[in-house]
């Protein structure tokens, strides 16, 4: 059964709620907070008054870009005249169009600046090049590229304009004689390639030099034909001879460069030893020496220096002066002495003369021998192949027994390097980066032997 209504605010009444007194809740205790600490303060202090302050300071900044407040009352409030047909054709004009409206911030809050945007490549550079351009400018002289704009608009080259068909003097050609559209070599270039603008372009002058005076394909020496003379025959293998004398010293060489020591050469730890310690340790020698010069640097006493009297410093100023008079004469005397020498000075002259004549074509003689030398186009140094040459029981009694010896692409690839065509090579050497692995098929063992 329900209790009535207006029953329930009386006194005495028992509410739902434990402790509540005629259906009324109790009083809470106030909380006793210390606020001497900071981690209460944001906890049980009341900000919303400065929220909603700066709340109100942020809408203003949105909507009217600042403080109201600080706004002047132009950009608040206008003045109506009361012309209606002016406001309204303003209105009309100044409308922007909708998707403008969409595409604007609404926010009148400017944007943070951007700092890498204002930035540019190399500016310090670029403002010392302007600084010294206007320096210059100032002087009355123009930046190298304003001078090479000028020159190229002072010596620019009048087209020429296209002749015109139905001009009665212009050039024809019989396209029905005999002669042929392309010009012989040594003759200017035809009637077609002028109307065509299709002549050969001019070869430039470097490229008719070639790297080397060596010629293409050279002659061996008689020694190596098939059936040679005995004396040919043997220069030939007297030069074979050298070249194989040059690479065994140098194989030779290198062998002594990587020898590994004797054991009467290695050193051992007694004589390093002996080689750490030089300079280190005094001989009985030496200490004696040294001894006797100390003793002989004891009892000679300290040299002491007497002041100069002034009769002597008189003196030694006179003899200065009468060194330099005398230098003075003899340099004249030389002078004149050298009037009676001009034809050995001529002759010295023509001597020199001759010299430098000489070592001018010494040179010139090494320019030329240089030109038949190979050059160092790369890393590697041009060697020379090995000459292909018989022995004297081995040379053949007819062309038809001939056996080739070497080989033309090798030849033909030495000759190349030899007139600086190319570099010299070397094989390159090829290196494995993985192991092979060796895999037994099954088909490989069910085989049945």
């Amino acid at each position: 059964m329900a209790a009535p209504a207006g029953r329930v605010g009386q006194a005495g009444f028992l509410g739902f709620t434990p402790g509540a007194r005629g259906g009324r809740k109790p009083e809470t205790a106030r909380k006793r907070v210390n606020r001497n600490k900071k981690k209460n303060w944001n906890r049980h202090s009341d900000i919303r008054d400065v929220e909603e302050f700066l709340d109100d300071v942020r809408l203003q900044e949105r909507t009217a870009g600042g403080m109201l407040s600080e706004k002047a009352d132009d950009h608040l409030f206008f003045v109506d005249t009361g012309d209606k047909k002016k406001a309204v054709a303003a209105k009309k004009k100044v409308k922007p169009l909708r998707i403008d409206l969409i595409l604007q911030p609404d926010s009148k809050v400017p944007a943070p600046k951007d700092i890498s945007s204002h930035q540019v490549p190399n500016g310090r550079k670029l403002k010392r090049k302007l600084e010294r351009e206007e320096k210059l400018a100032a002087q009355g002289v123009l930046p190298r590229s304003e001078r090479l704009l000028q020159a190229q608009l002072r010596n620019k080259r009048p087209r020429c304009k296209p002749e015109a068909n139905n001009n009665p003097g212009r050039g024809f050609y019989d396209l029905w004689e005999d002669d042929s559209l392309e010009p012989s070599p040594g003759e200017p270039e035809s009637w077609h390639s002028q109307q065509t603008k299709k002549g050969q372009v001019k070869r430039p002058s470097r490229l008719n030099v070639k790297p080397s005076q060596l010629p293409a394909i050279e002659v061996l020496n008689p020694g190596a034909s098939y059936n040679p003379t005995f004396e040919s025959h043997q220069s030939l293998l007297l030069q074979a001879h050298e070249n194989e004398v040059k690479r065994l010293r140098q194989e030779e060489k290198l062998e002594r460069q990587v020898k590994l020591p004797t054991a009467a050469e290695v050193a051992t730890q007694e004589s390093q030893f002996q080689e750490l310690c030089e300079g280190l340790v005094e001989s009985d020698d030496d200490a004696t020496l040294e001894d006797g010069e100390g003793e002989e640097l004891g009892t000679t006493p300290m040299a002491q220096r007497e002041k100069k009297t002034e009769r002597q410093r008189k003196k030694e100023k006179e003899a200065r002066i009468l060194k330099v008079k005398m230098e003075a004469e003899k340099s004249l005397k030389k002078h004149g002495q050298e009037l009676f020498q001009l034809r050995s000075i001529r002759a010295e002259i023509s001597q020199q003369q001759a010299e430098s004549v000489r070592r001018k074509e010494k040179r010139e003689e090494e320019r030329k021998a240089d030109a038949f030398k190979p050059k160092r186009l790369g890393r590697l140094k041009y060697q020379e192949g090995d000459v292909a040459v018989l022995l004297s029981d081995e040379l053949p009694g007819t062309l038809r027994n001939l056996k080739p010896e070497g080989s033309i692409a090798k030849d033909r690839f030495k000759s190349f390097q030899k007139r600086n065509l190319i570099e010299p090579r070397e094989r390159a050497k090829f290196k494995r980066k993985l192991k092979v692995k060796y895999v037994e098929k099954r088909a490989f063992r069910e085989v049945v032997l």
